[in-house]
């Protein structure tokens, strides 16, 4: 399905970037011109089907998972051209975000969004990507949230099509937006380009107006213009749009989308608290602490600390809260959620579900693996290494999970492994290790070393060690805590690439951090591996 496919090449970049540019570039063609996107995947690359079963619907989470990728795809490999590849719109019956059928499309039209002229439209990936944001962006409920449509992430929140909304998701869209801004900036400062054409139609979605984003109703009424406008064929003409005023236009809209979360969702509950992450179909909060009554879900969490909508006070209360209410060590970690103690059928099938298993109360392998990965993010490493952790003891201890090593699906109450093997939560765990325990990450296609290392992680020679590909090249990466250091204490200091001694700038050499320019790995031997020997200090 689309979101396998993105959360996959998160896994196949840790491996071998350059094979996979293209199948990212490829995989824009299953997005339609209303911001939704195909939902299966045909027989070759690039090649969607609307749905499985003939029932065509929206999962509103989906147009977040592509930048995702796309943006580590950047980060990994430096190129930024891959946003100006051109690549076709998926087309379909499906017509206006899943509310509406275009009558006027059968089989001879083609599966490519074509122009008023009946030639195939081709847009860029940005286009490609705002387009699926800043619909997103307006297509909200009541409460001014991101519609749930036929579900986000889980698949099981799919009885709220009339008035849920996904707090959580519109978090993750709001974090996603910040995320294209700075990328546009990005592509200034490097000079590339000051300036992007893109569809005419799309000039309405860049309205800027924060009385109109606190209005749900005026927001609904521009996407219904838009789409009405592209409901069967689009006129082909263009317009162009600054890079430095769409870059404040997003940031502007994902501002507001945060203050408005922080403002309206936070539960109290004494001394800490929460998100809420849901509305149900009668319009009602999901989450509360009221008359004894706990309702908290992981996935609201994750998605407002990744985001950072979240602040630091907030994420410590969130902590708190989640070990308290969510841990649970012999199921493997964080559940998804607690009891709700209803068949909660206005918000969707999961309460069906005895509680424990699947998306009702389990342990969620991926789920789980995202809340190790967004504390790593903000700092928040003994919190993301027990996450992590948990979930590594559960799957190795085959007494009780009862799986061959390797992470599963989620754990039931008893702390069986369902469903193995799951990619998506496999991809994010490697994802987290390489990129955020070890720090060996990709910043503008440089190789940047910032260590989120526990003094308990480093084996009896003060050493941790890694074995990863970077810039084509097979890298051993060795830290040495000679002083014993915990995190936060310790820095880089001395660097030596195969013994050699790597003398970087500086200013910094007072940073967590330290960058190793991909031209100096470019210029060691390829088929050996390299040591990257690096002492904290």
């Amino acid at each position: 399905g689309w979101r396998d496919l993105w959360q996959d090449c998160l896994a196949l970049l840790l491996m071998d970037p350059s094979a996979v540019r293209q199948m990212i570039v490829d995989n824009y063609g299953g997005v339609r011109v209303d911001g939704t996107n195909a939902t299966i995947i045909g027989n070759a690359q690039g090649e969607f089907i609307a749905d499985r079963n003939h029932i065509t619907r929206v999962w509103m989470d989906h147009a977040f998972w592509p930048f995702v990728t796309t943006k580590f795809y950047i980060d990994q490999t430096g190129d930024l051209e891959i946003l100006f590849e051109k690549v076709p719109y998926f087309k379909d019956l499906q017509s206006k975000r899943g509310t509406d059928h275009d009558t006027g499309w059968d089989e001879t039209y083609g599966k490519c969004q074509r122009t008023e002229g009946g030639v195939v439209y081709f847009g860029s990936v940005l286009e490609h990507l705002l387009l699926q944001n800043l619909c997103a962006f307006y297509d909200v409920g009541a409460h001014n949230e991101m519609r749930l449509h036929g579900a986000d992430w889980n698949d099981a929140l799919d009885m709220a099509w009339e008035n849920g909304e996904s707090v959580a998701f519109t978090c993750a869209y709001a974090g996603n937006m910040k995320n294209i801004a700075e990328y546009l900036r990005k592509l200034q400062e490097k000079e590339m380009f000051d300036r992007i054409e893109v569809a005419e139609e799309m000039e309405i979605l860049f309205t800027g107006d924060r009385e109109l984003y606190e209005r749900p109703e005026k927001k609904q009424q521009l996407l219904r213009q838009y789409t009405e406008k592209c409901a069967h064929d689009i006129s082909g003409n263009t317009i162009v749009i600054r890079l430095d005023q769409l870059s404040r236009n997003l940031d502007e809209k994902a501002d507001w989308m945060m203050e408005n979360i922080r403002r309206r969702e936070w539960v109290k509950d004494g001394e800490n608290g929460w998100f809420n992450g849901y509305y149900d179909d009668h319009k009602r909060p999901v989450e509360r602490a009221e008359n004894s009554q706990v309702r908290m879900m992981l996935t609201s969490q994750v998605f407002a600390i990744m985001s950072k909508t979240a602040q630091k006070d907030q994420i410590e209360s969130i902590c708190k809260s989640a070990d308290k209410y969510l841990f649970d060590r012999q199921a493997g970690g964080y559940r998804l959620n607690t009891n709700f103690h209803e068949e909660k059928f206005d918000l969707g099938r999961m309460f069906g579900f005895a509680y424990g298993e699947k998306e009702n109360g389990a342990v969620f392998s991926h789920m789980a693996v995202m809340f190790a990965n967004a504390l790593y993010k903000r700092g928040f490493v003994k919190e993301g290494h027990r996450a992590l952790d948990a979930l590594y003891r559960q799957s190795v201890h085959f007494e009780t999970s009862r799986i061959y090593p390797g992470i599963p699906e989620y754990f039931n109450s008893r702390g069986k492994g369902m469903y193995h093997y799951l990619t998506g939560a496999a991809s994010w765990y490697m994802l987290t290790v390489i990129t955020e325990m070890f720090g060996a990450k990709g910043c503008a296609g440089n190789l940047m070393l910032e260590p989120k290392l526990e003094r308990q992680q480093f084996d009896l020679d003060e050493r941790a060690e890694l074995f990863f590909s970077f810039a084509g090249q097979s890298l051993h990466l060795v830290y040495e805590n000679k002083e014993h250091k915990e995190y936060g204490a310790y820095r880089p200091g001395t660097i030596r690439i195969d013994g050699e001694l790597w003398d970087y700038s500086g200013g910094e050499k007072e940073t967590r951090s330290v960058c190793i320019d991909r031209e100096r790995l470019k210029q060691l031997d390829f088929d050996v591996t390299h040591e990257i020997l690096v002492e904290l200090v």
